[in-house]
C-alpha cells in the first residue's frame, strides 16, 4: 500500500504534470489554434497580457500582430490560453450576420454587467430579439428629430461654461468633466425626461461615473482589469479601487432603479406623456402580451445601458474629435470655415435635424474620429460551435477577439493613409465602404440600437463647439488613449481654449 508520503508526492507529480501540459503542451501541439501564426508568448503565466498592457491603448500591439501575422491572429493569454484575434471582414462579417450572430455569444464580463447592467448590450438569442423589437420604435427617425432642440440647448450651456473659464483667465481647459457631463445632462433629458443638471450642480450619478470611468490608471490597474476576464473574483477583493467601483455601480443601479419607479407611477396615474425614450419603452411594454413583457428588472438594466452608452459613447467621440483637430489645426479650420458659413451669427447656432446633416465637412470629421478612434476598439465572442476561420478549424467555446480599430487601419481597406486622420478622405466618391470595413457601431442584429441618437449629438456638440472656440494642444501635457471599457484620452482631455472672435 502507499503510504501518506508516497500519496502526496503522487498527487503533486500529477498536478506539475497537469500545468506542465497546459501551459507548455497543449498550446502549441494539441490545440487546433495553434496551428494560427501569431507572435511568441512573452512568459508562460501571462502569455502576451504584458504586451497589451504597455501597449499603446492596447490595440497598437494587435494592429502590428495584424501587419506582421494577417487577419487572423492566435496571441496567448493568461497560462498560455490560445486567444484569437480577427481583423478579416469576411470572417467578421459572417459573424456579425442574420444568421450567425447568436452563434457567437458574447463573453460575461463582471466588469462590463456591474457598469451597464444585464440588458439589450448581454441579452443572447431569442432574449436579444425580443427586448430589440421592443426598444426599435424609441430610436425611430422622428423621434431622434424632436431630440434636436435639447441637443442644443444643453450644447448652449456647455458653451457658456467653457466661456466663464475663459473670461477668468483659465485658457488650459481640462474638458473632459465638462463634455461628460453634457451628455449625461442630455440623455437625462431625451432618455427620462430628467434634469440631471450635473452641469451647473453637483450630481451624485456624475460623480459616480467619474469615480468609475475617468481619472488616471496605472499599468497595475489596467492588469487588474484585463486578468478579471480571466480570474473574474479578483474585482469582489475589498480594497481600493475596487471598493470604489462597486460604489460607484450600487449608485448608478440605485438611481436607474428609481428612474423606472417614477415612470411606473406616471403610468399608473395616467400621466406618461412624454416622448423620452423610458416613457416610450414603458409605454410599448403595456401594450404587450405577458410573455413578450420587459420585467422591471429587466426595464432596469436598460436604463442602466441608456446611461453609459447614452452619455459615453457620445462624450468619447467629442472629445476625441477635439483632440484630433487640436492636432490638425488645418483640418480645424476648414470644418470652422463650413460652420461660419451655416451659421455667420455664432450666438444664433440653431440647427435642425436635417441642417445640421447637411454639413458636409462635419460629417466627414465625425466618421474619420469614429475611424481612427472607435469608442469599443475591440469586442469579445465566444462561439458555441465549432467553426471554420479560412483554412483554420475553431473549435467550440474559443475566445475571440475582433479588432474593429485595427479593421479600421487596414492598408488593404484604406491605403497607405491608414494611420493618418484625413477627413476629405470620406469626399471621395472612388472609397468603398460597406459594414464589412467600417464598424463603430458593429452590424447586423447587433448593431447600436442609438447610433443614430448618437451621431446626430455628436454633430451638435462639436459643431456649437468649433464654431465658438478654437482649440490647441497644451505644450508639454502629453494625453495617452486608454482602452477599458471605453477608449478614452487618458489622464484627460487638456487643450488650450480660446474663443472664436466675431
Amino acid at each position: 500500500m502507499l503510504d501518506s508520503i508516497s500519496i502526496v508526492k503522487f498527487f503533486l507529480l500529477g498536478v506539475i504534470g497537469w500545468i506542465t501540459y497546459k501551459i507548455f503542451i497543449w498550446p502549441y501541439y494539441v490545440s487546433p489554434l495553434g496551428k494560427i501564426p501569431g507572435p511568441p508568448s512573452d512568459n508562460p503565466i501571462f502569455g502576451n497580457l504584458q504586451s497589451l498592457i504597455k501597449g499603446a491603448g492596447f490595440t497598437e500591439p494587435q494592429l502590428q500582430w495584424v501587419r506582421k501575422y494577417g487577419n487572423i491572429v492566435k496571441y496567448n493569454g493568461l497560462f498560455n490560453k490560445p486567444t484569437l484575434f480577427v481583423a478579416d471582414p469576411k470572417i467578421i462579417q459572417e459573424m456579425f450576420s442574420n444568421n450567425k450572430s447568436y452563434d457567437f455569444v458574447k463573453f460575461s464580463n463582471k466588469f462590463a454587467i456591474a457598469l451597464i447592467g444585464n440588458g439589450l448590450v448581454f441579452a443572447e438569442g431569442d432574449d436579444h430579439k425580443r427586448q430589440r423589437k421592443m426598444m426599435n420604435p424609441a430610436f425611430t427617425h422622428s423621434n431622434i428629430k424632436e431630440m434636436v432642440p435639447t441637443f442644443i440647448r444643453i450644447a448652449s450651456t456647455l458653451k457658456g461654461l467653457i466661456e466663464k473659464e475663459i473670461n477668468q483667465g483659465n485658457s488650459n481647459i481640462n474638458l473632459t468633466p465638462f463634455i461628460s457631463k453634457t451628455t449625461l445632462d442630455i440623455i437625462g433629458l431625451v432618455g427620462f425626461s430628467y434634469e440631471f443638471n450635473s452641469l451647473t450642480s453637483s450630481n451624485e450619478l456624475a460623480e459616480a461615473y467619474d469615480s468609475a470611468l475617468n481619472g488616471p490608471r496605472s499599468t497595475f490597474q489596467t492588469g487588474v482589469i484585463m486578468l478579471s476576464n480571466y480570474v473574474p473574483f479578483i474585482r469582489d477583493i475589498p480594497v481600493g479601487n475596487n471598493l470604489k467601483f462597486k460604489n460607484a455601480c450600487a449608485v448608478i443601479s440605485r438611481i436607474s432603479k428609481k428612474l423606472v419607479e417614477e415612470k411606473y407611477k406616471e403610468a399608473e396615474n395616467g400621466e406618461l406623456k412624454n416622448k423620452d425614450l423610458l416613457s416610450l419603452l414603458i409605454n410599448t411594454n403595456k401594450s404587450l402580451p405577458d410573455e413578450e413583457k420587459m420585467t422591471f428588472e429587466e426595464l432596469k438594466y436598460q436604463i442602466m445601458t441608456f446611461l453609459m452608452a447614452g452619455h459615453e459613447t457620445t462624450n468619447v467621440t467629442t472629445c476625441w474629435a477635439l483632440y484630433l483637430l487640436a492636432q490638425h489645426p488645418h483640418e480645424q479650420d476648414k470644418l470652422r470655415e463650413e460652420l461660419v458659413k451655416a451659421f455667420p451669427d455664432k450666438s444664433n447656432y440653431n440647427p435642425t435635424y436635417d441642417e445640421i446633416n447637411s454639413l458636409e465637412y462635419l460629417n466627414c470629421v465625425i466618421k474619420e474620429t469614429l475611424r481612427i478612434l472607435p469608442p469599443v476598439p475591440v469586442v469579445k465572442r465566444v462561439n458555441l460551435k465549432d467553426e471554420v476561420f479560412g483554412k483554420y478549424f475553431i473549435p467550440k467555446n474559443s475566445e475571440i477577439f475582433i479588432g474593429i480599430s485595427v479593421l479600421q487601419k487596414s492598408t488593404e481597406i484604406w491605403g497607405p493613409t491608414a494611420d493618418n486622420f484625413d477627413p476629405k478622405r470620406w469626399l471621395d466618391p472612388s472609397l468603398s465602404v460597406t459594414n464589412l470595413t467600417y464598424l463603430p457601431f458593429l452590424s447586423g442584429p447587433r448593431v447600436c440600437i442609438g447610433n443614430k441618437l448618437a451621431l446626430a449629438e455628436a454633430k451638435i456638440l462639436l459643431g456649437m463647439l468649433i464654431r465658438n472656440f478654437v482649440f490647441q494642444p497644451i505644450e508639454g501635457f502629453q494625453i495617452r488613449k486608454r482602452a477599458f471599457p471605453l477608449s478614452k484620452p487618458e489622464p484627460y482631455l487638456g487643450l488650450a481654449v480660446s474663443k472664436v472672435e466675431s
